[in-house]
């Protein structure tokens, strides 16, 4: 079976991924590492640069408790931090959802049709705990950040 990660990026799946992903369809391996964003939602991100390669971020962090469908707890956050991704993860461990990356990779393709997008591969770990975990988006940030928020997900929800 063609690899489906290959046929939009022109690259294989990293090392390990690739056999535990194998044979996956193309929405197997969405639905499996880039699961829905409704138990952490990211409902607004700004940015303010402070320099010196510093960033102020200000975050609306929406989480759903697994327990309790439909109902969910907006977290405003803030911190400064030197990228978006250091941040997003700093916001997320405020919220009890640790997520270390151990391995990063990220490629521009074509995930859903004809639209260029990125994609980001986490290898990420809380604790013994460890998943894959896919994200997109229309930048390199955007599909970082996707990327956090699935692995936050397969980490503390599943």
């Amino acid at each position: 079976m063609p690899c489906p990660f290959g046929d939009r990026f022109g690259r294989r799946l990293p090392r390990g991924f690739a056999d535990e992903a194998a044979g996956m369809d193309w929405r197997t391996l969405i639905d499996t590492y880039a699961p829905s964003t409704d138990h952490f939602h990211l409902a607004d991100l700004s940015r303010r640069p402070l320099g010196r390669g510093i960033t102020a971020y200000e975050a609306i962090l929406a989480t759903r408790d697994p327990s309790a469908p439909g109902e969910f707890t907006a977290h405003r956050l803030t911190t400064e931090s030197c990228g978006d991704l250091t941040a997003m993860s700093e916001m997320l461990g405020r919220i009890g959802a640790r997520v270390e990356i151990e391995r990063f990779h990220q490629y521009e393709g074509h995930a859903f049709g004809q639209t260029e997008s990125w994609c980001t591969i986490l290898r990420a770990t809380c604790g013994r705990r460890a998943t894959w975990a896919l994200g997109f988006g229309g930048s390199p940030a955007e599909a970082s950040i996707a990327a956090l928020l699935s692995a936050a997900t397969l980490l503390h929800l599943r």
